[in-house]
């Protein structure tokens, strides 16, 4: 179980600045993994979520901007539970480099089409 108290409080963050590595805590207090990737468009300003290494399944798996409660420069902390976490859509590589992105990031804008590029 993560210790979200502590003496200091917490500043809440933009999303631009998630830490690498940082921890993912669900709403039951439990870590559920760090942070690999920042699911986002940048250029855009939109923010997806956030791409995490799950703990115990060993897995990534993104958590959507709708699931999370916050981010501060301790953790980026889940609305959901562990169990609830363990469900996410789980990220992969093969998606990664068919768009010839890097990271583990596989977003498109709506109306764009696969082609063999």
């Amino acid at each position: 179980m993560f210790d979200a108290v502590s003496d200091k409080p917490e500043t809440v963050i933009s999303w631009r600045a998630i830490g690498a590595r940082s921890p993912v805590i669900a709403s039951d207090g439990v870590e559920v993994g760090h942070v690999t990737e920042v699911a986002a468009l940048p250029e855009e300003d939109i923010f997806h979520g956030v791409a995490f290494e799950h703990h115990i399944l060993g897995h990534h798996f993104l958590a959507p901007a709708d699931d999370i409660d916050r981010i501060t420069e301790r953790a980026v902390y889940l609305k959901s539970t562990s169990q609830a976490a363990e469900k996410y859509e789980r990220f992969h590589e093969l998606y990664v480099k068919r768009l010839g992105l890097s990271g583990l990031f596989r977003w498109k804008h709506l109306g764009w089409k696969d082609s063999s590029e």
